[in-house]
């Protein structure tokens, strides 16, 4: 962006909004960066343990001497007592372990009527020096809104949200109170910022208190920051009110494909390493970018059919749900999760909830692979509510849960734990199937939207290593669902759609089992297992009675994935080009070329 070089700290901050809005966005950033100053420091704690040699000094004990001076000791000794004498000798200094910065900045801003308008502005500015500010210390940032005490945003990157977290209600003593205790598991190094007018009363944990107002014998608003009992004030100018009501109101409107942050270098190349997403219905994609963030492809129902534009979401998440043409994730801050677009009351708003103890419920520590994620609501007064499914790399499933979605008051979601051992997991529209193993017995059981525990379908009177399912016959009054065990490295056994015939089926020629599904279009036709080839070039569906290739690749297949409805297949090549098309057929759905292809969402 062509900005003055004073401004090029925030130049991921503004390349966000167009070029004539980013540089009075960018004043009012350097006229406030002097107040907000850098995150500080606690004093230094010395260990018992050095974590390395630091430097050379004069003094210390002899254990320490460099090699150098037990030379001169060996060659010359007279010299050796006389360096001692004066102080001369040379010892390595140990490096201090030194206490980190504190490793939380939370921002609390207030959003009623007295911020409304012009102090909007100067929350915006502040909003990005805290982000900013946070991440130079290497501490997490979090932010919400005092009006909204049971929320608490895990992240910089959601200054869309913010925008929209507008109310007409005041701060009272409620809010206060609901927020004094959330914020009391804080550590004591940990930052906390009140924002908003001096007319509203300071939280018990406020570290540093921003008050603005306007000021009135004077153009500009008052800002003051009170932090460790010193005050700062500055009258800040403010942008021409047109610019300023674009800010507030359409920040993002044609924005430039180059400026975005998360565009500067990152490009649509696709991660080989996690496998893309299949929406419920087979119509919508998601894959992971290489650089991070997702980017979600609508599938065509046929070739003729004119492709739309992807959409991207720049986060890398923790996990990841298509719902409908809406991409729902879960994504990983310090101690907590945030739970973002998923539909209802509970979860349509960033919902964040604590991380369940790592003795329990094992999830990784920073976002990376996509942990298989799904989710069911039941819209019921009284029924099963809405549920977020995860299951965890030890095979633990668990869910957050919020009962009865048309009540007044939705409470906050709590975790819960469905199964253990759980081998096997998938989901069709508005029911959870999966499969655990235990003590020689394999169970399969299903979670409907409307039912609040698991119900068993049906049991097998062995040990699986893993279980996979397959889309349910079209145009059955009952749903009944494919089914393939693995009971070794190279035998499985095929299960039809009633859970009563099962069929033996060795793959013993180093294929890689993939998905299961029918051996044909026709309903009722045998189930088949989808292999990939052992050189990775060819696909094929195997039953007991006949294989059928039903895709040759020319380059070699990286990642291979089939619809929940086993309808549809898509694989991923090693040169990075993702392709759809129907299972049983030749048409190509979606092709995304592997050149790269700038974000311009």
């Amino acid at each position: 962006m062509n900005l003055p070089p004073q401004l090029a700290p925030w130049i991921e901050w503004l390349a966000l909004v167009p070029l004539e809005m980013a540089e009075p966005l960018g004043q009012m950033l350097l006229r406030l960066q002097p107040l907000v100053g850098r995150m500080t420091g606690v004093a230094a704690i010395p260990d018992t343990l050095p974590v390395g040699a630091g430097s050379i000094a004069r003094r210390g004990p002899y254990e320490r001497l460099l090699l150098s001076e037990w030379a001169v000791l060996d060659a010359a000794p007279d010299e050796f007592i006389r360096r001692a004498a004066g102080n001369e000798l040379l010892f390595s200094a140990p490096e201090p372990q030194v206490q980190r910065r504190a490793r939380l900045c939370v921002a609390l801003f207030d959003a009623g009527p007295e911020q409304l308008g012009e102090p909007r502005l100067v929350q915006m500015a502040l909003f990005i020096l805290l982000a900013r500010r946070a991440g130079e210390a290497g501490a997490g940032f979090q932010w919400g809104i005092l009006q909204d005490p049971s929320t608490l945003h895990v992240g910089p990157r959601k200054l869309r949200v913010w925008l929209d977290a507008r109310t007409c209600a005041r701060v009272d003593a409620a809010h206060l109170s609901r927020w004094n205790e959330a914020l009391a598991s804080l550590d004591e190094t940990d930052e906390v910022w009140q924002i908003g007018s001096s007319g509203c009363a300071a939280l018990a944990r406020t570290g540093a208190r921003v008050n603005i107002e306007t000021s009135l014998l004077e153009a500009g608003l008052k800002v003051s920051i009170t932090q460790r009992r010193a005050s700062r004030e500055l009258l800040l100018e403010l942008p021409v009110p047109d610019v300023g009501a674009r800010l507030l109101r359409h920040p993002f409107d044609l924005v430039p494909a180059a400026n975005s942050p998360a565009r500067t270098d990152a490009y649509d190349t696709l991660s080989l390493v996690q496998a893309p997403l299949f929406g419920l219905s087979g119509n919508w994609l998601a894959a992971a970018r290489e650089r991070g963030g997702v980017v979600l492809h609508h599938v065509q129902a046929s070739a003729a059919a004119q492709p739309s534009k992807p959409r991207r979401h720049h986060d890398t998440p923790l996990g990841v749900v298509v719902v409908g043409k809406m991409l729902a994730h879960v994504d990983s801050g310090g101690d907590f999760l945030t739970l973002a677009r998923f539909p209802g009351k509970a979860f349509g708003p960033p919902c964040t909830v604590k991380r369940p103890p790592p003795e329990q419920f094992q999830m990784p520590t920073e976002a990376g692979s996509w942990m298989p994620t799904f989710f069911l609501i039941d819209h019921s007064p009284a029924g099963a509510g809405a549920r977020v499914f995860m299951l965890d790399l030890a095979g633990t499933l668990g869910c957050w849960a919020v009962y009865g979605q048309k009540h007044k008051h939705i409470s906050v979601p709590h975790f819960q734990f469905v199964d253990r051992k759980v081998v096997g997991i998938t989901q069709f529209e508005g029911t959870l199937l999966y499969a655990s193993s235990a003590a020689n017995c394999t169970t399969i059981y299903v979670i409907g939207a409307e039912d609040k525990e698991a119900i068993e379908m049906a049991e097998f009177p062995m040990d699986a290593k893993r279980v996979l399912f397959g889309g349910p016959a079209p145009k059955r009054e009952c749903a009944r669902w494919l089914c393939a065990l693995q009971r070794s490295d190279q035998h499985w056994l095929l299960v039809d759609d009633n859970f009563k015939v099962t069929v033996p089926l060795t793959v013993d020629d180093g294929a890689t089992v993939m998905g299961v599904a029918r051996i044909a279009p026709q309903a009722g036709s045998a189930p088949a297992l989808l292999v990939l080839s052992a050189d990775r070039h060819t696909v094929e569906l195997r039953s007991a009675s006949a294989n059928c290739v039903v895709l040759h690749s020319a380059q070699p297949i990286a990642q291979l994935v089939l619809d929940p409805l086993g309808e549809r297949l898509c694989w991923l090549t090693d040169s990075r080009e993702l392709n759809v098309r129907a299972l049983h057929g030749r048409e190509m759905l979606l092709h995304v070329a592997s050149a790269p292809e700038r974000d311009v969402a």
